[in-house]
């Protein structure tokens, strides 16, 4: 009875081995068909579609391979180049199908939330930090440690583009701008405290490090790197919050400004100018509101030039907004701006570059009944020199520049 129940058993793991064996080989075979499309110089459409059918059958037959994900990355880059643009997202059906299979294939993983962070994905990121997180409630160390890498670059992959939403929101809503910047920081907070937890983990068992994937251990540290490169933003973005939260005339006053925001890329400047005065009148320090108040004078001034309307009333503007672009320049230099998500370099090199647009402005404007020439063009080409400075890559200080270079003042 023993020996016929042992022969059974052996024969079970026999047949049990035998298909696993028999799945490998189904998987490297059809491997093998796709990776001579990736390798191909310019693939045709059709080939690279059924390419790509043939790794996801390699992912049917073992969703845990890591060489099946490899192959994959590889042959969406060979299609892109070859100018089909489906490629990704052929790429990340297959990716999404082999997590379905196996949630613990951690390169399919890094994978998946590599394109989502490429694409700027948020809501995708965020759906991958949420499952990593469940995969590390369960399992072993080394499972733990895994998903723990997998949130974390996830979670800090999204914060940069939570950065460039805000930005956007800055011209257009300010609910969203208030929105963005607490969804900011609450995911500065959890990348952190991800961060620590996983340094703590591997200085208690330095074993635990070799169940993450080399690539799962760079793509975490590259998002984290770029998501807290700044500790001077992200601290801004944290005070922002605070003084919003606490303060309920700041809060209104930076309204009124993204609304005047909003109105300015309208060209409506007397309801531009009606909002950053409300924010000015309930927030006096919100140097925001008064930068923006002299570029609404400065456009509306260059505007009416421009179409040679009243140019009477055009000098006026452009005066008022080269005091008002002096008095934000000296302010700034104290204070700096009080709405995050332009760096306070940026934001003072882009008033410089305000304030030498207005003085190039003035003259096209005055010509010859410009006093103090002398003066001004010093003024202007001392603007210039700092925009270009604090802000290398603005575009109007490089433009000014180059009509300096050629024309002169």
């Amino acid at each position: 009875m023993r020996t016929s129940r042992l022969a059974a058993l052996l024969l079970a793991a026999f047949f049990i081995s035998g298909c696993g064996m028999a799945k490998q080989k189904a998987a490297d075979y059809y491997l093998g068909k796709a990776r001579k499309t990736a390798l191909a110089q310019n693939p045709p459409q059709a080939a690279v579609e059924a390419a790509f059918a043939d790794i996801g059958k390699a992912l049917s037959y073992a969703p845990e391979s890591g060489q099946a994900v490899e192959l994959l990355g590889r042959l969406a880059d060979a299609a892109s180049k070859s100018g089909f643009a489906g490629a990704q997202e052929l790429e990340a059906a297959a990716l999404k199908k082999a997590l379905a299979a196996s949630p613990l294939n951690w390169s399919a993983r890094e994978s998946l939330i590599n394109y989502f962070a490429a694409r700027g994905d948020t809501g995708g990121l965020e759906a991958m930090a949420a499952q990593a997180q469940e995969l590390s409630a369960s399992g072993g160390e080394g499972q733990r440690y895994c998903a723990l890498l997998a949130g974390l670059a996830a979670r800090a992959s999204a914060l940069p583009w939570l950065e460039s939403e805000a930005y956007l929101s800055l011209n257009k809503d300010p609910e969203a701008l208030f929105e963005k910047a607490a969804a900011y920081e609450a995911g500065v907070v959890k990348v952190r405290a991800m961060k620590a937890e996983l340094e703590k983990m591997a200085a208690s068992d330095t074993g635990v490090k070799k169940f993450a994937p080399a690539a799962l251990v760079s793509a975490s540290e590259v998002a984290v790197a770029d998501a807290l490169r700044d500790p001077g933003a992200v601290a801004a973005v944290a005070a922002f919050n605070a003084r919003a939260g606490s303060d309920k005339a700041f809060r209104k006053a930076v309204e009124l400004t993204v609304q005047g925001n909003a109105a300015l890329v309208k060209k409506e400047y007397s309801q531009a100018r009606a909002f950053y005065q409300g924010a000015l009148n309930h927030y006096p320090a919100l140097i925001d509101a008064r930068r923006q108040l002299a570029e609404t004078d400065f456009q509306e001034g260059a505007s009416l030039a421009a179409v040679g309307e009243n140019q009477k009333a055009a000098a006026q503007l452009l005066y008022k907004a080269y005091g008002g672009a002096s008095a934000v320049i000296n302010e700034a230099l104290k204070t700096g701006n009080l709405i995050p998500f332009i760096k306070p370099a940026r934001f003072l090199g882009e008033t410089y570059s305000l304030k030498a647009a207005d003085l190039a402005a003035l003259r096209a404007v005055e010509g010859k009944r410009l006093k103090n020439t002398a003066k001004l063009e010093a003024d202007f080409k001392s603007a210039l020199d700092e925009a270009l400075k604090l802000n290398p890559e603005g575009r109007l200080a490089r433009e000014l520049l180059e009509r300096y270079t050629k024309e002169g003042f």
